[in-house]
């Protein structure tokens, strides 16, 4: 038996060998098209509207950013961060400074980018005249908080040019992995601002036209790394075109039939990201006062039911942290009937009627509906959908005008800190009420350890309190899917940041 299992595992091992070589050969086999049709064409984008990378918060203008700009670290073909023009990375014996030696790199126009180039970057996102809101990514180096506030000058963040090509960051502690932050769209070194088409890019493309219809990247033989670039010209059309040209790159939008779905070319590709979407109660507001009614309330919600109203690459969760893959244990006492139950006679009530802060989206008023009709399981509970433009929505949750609200949350930034901070006591993102010395305390602990891996580990437990307390209620995590044309290959999907990556990607014949 044991001859005939060592047999069956060689065989298996033989076999994986074999298909890795196939593939690797058939890979090799594959042909680039020429050069002029290294093209890669995206439909149905939306178009980028913000040029300045210290101000730009919407995803089309971070991810044409992405690819017409190079900083320290970016985002891979496989979707994770890795260096840019960081050469190499040390650490001080006291952890506190980061040391970077820098790739030479110039500019469209050949202009150097150096380290007093990413200098000048860092005050002007910690500068409070320039109100990006993004400043607070620098609250962690040495006097960015003061700066951001207006307390401090720029001149005394502590970032500075040690030589051309050596870059000296200062945290106001020691903390491990905070380059990690350094590959988002806000860092990328940009020394001039102006309209998209004369930025003056150090990226791997630069812009050579936009319009209303489209904007049209193309290879910027500059670049440092220009030899790896095989796309010569990258394409974004507003028209999704599912019909009309059913090859090149679709995102899918929601409520696409699946006969559609099906008539476009290449593979469909479902990509998580990084927001969670989730209901948030007003603490300050009654009954969301009273933790037994919030905790019932999260008992009572089947978030199976809500699946088949979300989008294809759309997941229910039970996490606030969609980004970790270590398994969290929660516990919510007690049965969401019986807990009702309690509370309605606790408060002296007969039946409690309640308002869902929503917005006008045919995905979110089915979500709405359905969690409307979960919720109202609980017997003597009335929910009523208000539903309103997103602007709108937003400006009232963001004056605490709300008792519960369909919200959602999308990081700036790869931290857990990122999905935690809004509700801390006196945090101006803070629209929920919620005031927890012990969460704080976690959270100031947190920020205090050097270590990566214990600093999450105590992230971890300050999300174990807001869901055992349901302060927030999680449903499911953001996801986008995308009909790839099997010509493309190399196309990176990160998590958080921009979109897609195409620094690299490459164009066969089929």
């Amino acid at each position: 038996m044991k001859r005939l299992f060592i047999g069956a595992a060689l065989l298996g091992s033989v076999l994986i060998l074999f298909f890795v070589i196939w593939y690797g050969q058939r890979e090799q086999a594959r042909e680039l098209v020429p050069p002029e049709e290294q093209v890669v064409e995206i439909y149905g984008e939306t178009l980028p509207e913000q040029p300045n990378t210290l101000l730009a918060i919407d995803p089309s203008s971070q991810t044409v950013l992405a690819h017409i700009y190079e900083g320290l670290y970016r985002f891979g073909a496989d979707g994770d961060i890795e260096p840019g023009l960081a050469e190499t990375m040390t650490r001080s014996k006291d952890g506190a400074t980061y040391t970077f030696k820098l790739k030479e790199s110039q500019t469209v126009n050949g202009n150097a980018v150096t380290a007093e180039t990413f200098v000048n970057h860092f005050r002007r996102l910690a500068d409070d005249d320039t109100n990006s809101p993004f400043s607070f990514l620098l609250e962690d180096v040495l006097n960015g908080k003061a700066i951001s506030l207006g307390t401090k000058e720029p001149e005394t963040l502590g970032v500075k040019a040690i030589d051309e090509q050596t870059l000296e960051l200062t945290l106001e502690r020691p903390m491990e992995g905070f380059e990690q932050i350094l590959a988002m769209p806000a860092f990328l070194p940009q020394a001039l601002v102006g309209e998209w088409q004369e930025l003056d890019a150090n990226g791997p493309f630069q812009i050579e036209s936009l319009d209303a219809a489209q904007v049209t990247l193309t290879k910027n033989e500059a670049y440092y790394d220009a030899e790896r670039v095989t796309l010569e010209k990258i394409v974004l059309w507003a028209d999704e075109a599912l019909e009309s040209n059913p090859a090149g790159m679709h995102p899918i939008p929601y409520g696409t039939t699946e006969t559609t779905i099906e008539s476009l070319e290449g593979e469909l590709v479902d990509v998580k990201r990084s927001g969670v979407f989730y209901l948030k109660p007003n603490i300050d507001e009654y009954p969301f006062d009273d933790a037994d009614f919030r905790r019932a309330l999260a008992l009572v919600l089947n978030r199976k039911a809500v699946a088949d109203s979300l989008a294809r690459a759309e997941v229910t969760t039970e996490r606030l942290l969609v980004t970790d893959d270590v398994e969290l244990k929660t516990s919510l006492a007690g049965k969401a009937d019986s807990l009702f139950e309690d509370v309605i006679v606790r408060l002296g009530e007969e039946e409690i009627e309640i308002e869902l802060l929503s917005f006008v989206d045919e995905e979110a008023r089915q979500i709405a509906q359905t969690i409307e009709s979960e919720l109202e399981k609980l017997p003597g509970l009335q929910v009523t959908i208000v539903e309103l433009p997103l602007g709108d929505k937003v400006r009232r949750e963001v004056a605490g005008d709300y008792a519960l609200s369909l919200s959602g949350w999308q990081p700036d930034y790869p931290a857990f800190s990122a999905y935690l901070t809004q509700f801390e006591t006196d945090n101006y993102l803070n629209s929920s009420g919620y005031t927890d010395r012990a969460f704080d305390h976690l959270m100031a602990l947190a920020r205090s350890t050097e270590g990566l891996a214990n600093r999450n580990m105590r992230y971890r437990q300050a999300e174990k309190r807001l869901l055992e307390k349901a302060v927030v209620i999680p449903i499911y995590q953001a996801g986008r899917s995308y009909a790839v044309d099997s010509k493309y290959t190399d196309i990176g999907f990160p998590v958080i940041g921009p979109s897609y990556v195409l620094t690299f990607s490459k164009v066969y014949e089929k």
